[in-house]
């Protein structure tokens, strides 16, 4: 897990160390399932006790139907899962309960790709797959991305660069990018680079997070540095985010326009999955991201147009490090450890 890019100006991007972690008043965190295997990313079927979610290692994607684990995947995907590669990213299509399609990127074994299938979900079984996209090149073995996410019908792909610095900055291929694709994986012919480029931005290097304020196009995005600046993004059409060969830690970053960060971090934290919180807990509500290095959750407030980082508050602290956080059953705040699903609720 590594990490991405810049700033223009310092004083802008490095907020104050954040206080001491607190949750709300009122709540606590449970574990919700215990003893899992390197579960990376869950996707819950609103208005149920269900939720989906990968396991790196094993490639399998499984159910849950409350905190029942069932026995058998809903896909047991044959992956390479050295380094970072494996089964990563999950996303149900926006209208899941009418058509049943669920989403997954991972690190198919042969040929050895990173790509997003389509599969339609019957009985808790995955059928039907549909490689949306393929040929995501994954030679290194780190550097992969994997976040998937519907922001206004379209499927944002957040990919990494392959440990190929130099291919971040070019708009041509699929290292080191924000793709956008309509749902059966065509191109929408309002991408910026042209109707059959998928490139929605560039200049990125580890994307671990991709979440969106609901019922806007606002997409936020989170990346992983190399020995420094870790970073949150706002993402925007067409954008250049700096990352790419001959890179200098505390720079503007390289190639045309780069666009800053809306948040830098000067120490490694390891961010990894974001969520845009609609739930029950009133003072979670809003842009929360998990990390990696400290197993910290972090809640963002934002400027009125929600592109800028006013605070980034710690409000809990974990014994390992975070995954993934979603809102999950019963409104509540979930979260993924290596081994578990955790979930913030009223006390």
């Amino acid at each position: 897990m590594r990490r991405v890019w810049p700033l223009l100006i310092v004083a802008l991007l490095v907020l104050p160390a954040p206080a001491a972690p607190a949750l709300p008043r009122g709540t606590s965190v449970e574990t919700y399932k215990g003893s899992l295997a390197f579960p990376v990313d869950m996707a819950w079927v609103k208005g149920t006790r269900k939720i989906f979610f990968t396991e790196k290692n094993s490639g399998r994607v499984r159910v849950m139907i409350g905190r029942r684990l069932l026995a058998r995947p809903c896909v047991d995907l044959d992956v390479q899962s050295d380094g970072e590669r494996g089964a990563l990213g999950i996303a149900l299509h926006p209208r899941f309960k009418d058509n049943h399609f669920l989403y997954v990127y991972y690190t198919n074994s042969s040929p050895l790709d990173n790509r997003v299938t389509r599969f339609t979900v019957r009985n808790n079984r995955c059928g039907n797959s549909n490689h949306i996209v393929t040929g995501i090149q994954t030679t290194s073995g780190y550097h992969n991305g994997g976040q998937i996410e519907f922001v206004r019908g379209k499927l944002f792909i957040g990919t990494g660069e392959n440990h190929r610095a130099a291919e971040a900055q070019s708009t041509t291929n699929r290292l080191g990018k924000v793709l956008r694709l309509n749902p059966n994986g065509t191109v929408p012919n309002d991408n910026p680079f042209g109707p059959t480029n998928p490139v929605w931005s560039y200049g990125h290097r580890n994307p671990f997070g991709l979440a969106h304020k609901p019922g806007t196009g606002k997409i936020y995005l989170s990346e992983n540095g190399p020995s420094c600046d870790d970073e949150l993004n706002f993402i925007r059409k067409g954008r250049n985010y700096g990352w790419g060969a001959n890179y200098q830690c505390g720079t503007a970053g390289v190639g045309p326009n780069p666009t800053a960060p809306i948040r830098r971090y000067s120490d490694i934290i390891v961010p990894t999955d974001l969520t845009w919180y609609t739930g029950k807990l009133r003072a979670l509500r809003g842009l929360v991201m998990g990390d990696f290095g400290n197993g910290r959750l972090h809640k963002f407030a934002l400027n009125d147009a929600k592109t800028r980082v006013k605070r980034d508050k710690i409000v809990y602290d974990h014994s390992s490090g975070i995954l993934d956080v979603a809102r999950g059953p019963g409104g509540w705040l979930y979260f993924l450890t290596s081994s578990s699903i955790m979930r913030v609720v009223r006390s």
